[in-house]
């Protein structure tokens, strides 16, 4: 599977394969590759020291280019405890993607009952029922998955209900392929990856002529997801001025991992022919 990565490294550059496309455009990016990328170029720093990652957050500054994208990082803040890195993706000198990523040291500690989290659980995904998300979001929608491939096709899921544009949806999801060719995609770049998922499974369509995008993505993750599926509860509400956000609780097979918080900004949606 590694030439379907969704990103191809030489030397200090990234080329993006056609995995790593976005729905709208063949020059542009799904913002869930940036993000993949982004966690990946930063954990090995951040988790010298047996730190974890608990908080990973980027910005969509900008349209991400089907282009050579290259990664700096800086070290915000470097202690035994705690490190926070920063890091910005470019296409030439342009800034298009900022991300920061936060990791924390990891405490055996008993904890009471009444402060863990919730031990709630996603419902089963079935046996046979998997494929891409746009032809899960199709399906649910009555309407033809979307023509352009990219990460939205790449990307499979076991839909579990909603996906159909009312702002709720719950599915187990899994990227097949690496984020980077020849290099292991740990669980949480995978969680980081596949966070930006939130605003399409979760995506409000408030009437025929208008849907959402988000403009970011913050994952927390309160312990590392275990196995190759991570399931999602998203839920989208919207605001009379246009903004909103999308909640969306993660899970694996032992219970919730993490949360994904996106910003939302109404925008004009076109039908597919």
């Amino acid at each position: 599977m590694t030439e379907n990565a969704l990103f191809r490294r030489e030397g200090d550059v990234y080329l993006p394969g056609e995995n790593a496309g976005g729905p709208w455009s063949p020059d542009f990016l799904h913002g869930g590759a940036p993000a993949g990328l982004l966690a990946s170029v930063l954990e090995p720093a951040g988790t010298e020291g047996g730190l974890r990652l608990a908080r990973f957050t980027v910005d969509l500054l900008r349209p991400v280019p089907s282009a050579p994208l290259t990664v700096e990082v800086q070290r915000v803040r470097d202690g035994r405890r705690l490190r926070l890195l920063q890091a910005d993706l470019k296409a030439g000198e342009v800034i298009v993607s900022r991300a920061s990523a936060l990791y924390l040291e990891q405490v055996p500690l008993e904890v009471p009952p009444a402060a863990r989290f919730p031990a709630g659980d996603l419902p089963p995904r079935g046996g046979d029922d998997e494929a891409s998300l746009s032809e899960a979001a199709g399906r649910a929608r009555g309407q033809a998955p979307l023509p352009l491939p990219g990460l939205h096709h790449t990307v499979r899921v076991a839909r579990l209900d909603g996906v159909d544009g009312s702002g709720r949806g719950r599915v187990w999801m899994r990227l097949p392929v690496p984020v980077v060719a020849g290099e292991t995609c740990s669980p949480s770049v995978h969680a980081a990856a596949l966070a930006d998922f939130g605003n399409g499974v979760g995506q409000l369509q408030v009437n025929p002529r208008t849907g959402c995008i988000n403009t970011d993505i913050s994952l927390y993750l309160h312990r590392e997801p275990l196995g190759p599926w991570l399931g999602m509860d998203a839920l989208a509400r919207m605001q009379p001025n246009g903004n909103g956000l999308v909640e969306s609780t993660l899970y694996d097979q032992d219970g919730p991992v993490g949360r994904v918080l996106q910003a939302t900004l109404a925008m004009p949606v076109y039908a597919s022919s």
